[in-house]
């Protein structure tokens, strides 16, 4: 089975160096998102400073699969501020 990685950027680098071992791009594609709402909802508010975040999926072969993009803006809290 091929083996995916899932690197992050949320303003610092978090890379995979395990990987996960799965089917194929389908599962891959599956995973990622799981991981991205696990790590989205354990993050709590610190996810709506409005800050780009990102996870790139490399396979065993240093491939780009594909990305994940992903920011969210608090815009009551901005007009509160003003």
């Amino acid at each position: 089975m091929p083996r995916y990685f899932f690197h992050i950027t949320d303003g610092k680098d978090l890379p995979d160096h395990e990987g996960t071992e799965l089917a194929g791009i389908p599962e891959a594609r599956t995973q990622a998102i799981a991981f991205a709402g696990a790590m989205i909802a354990e993050q709590g508010n610190t996810v709506w400073n409005g800050s780009p975040w990102m996870m790139n999926v490399i396979d065993d072969a240093h491939n780009l699969v594909f990305t994940l993009r992903f920011s969210a803006d608090d815009h009551q809290k901005q007009s509160r501020a003003a």
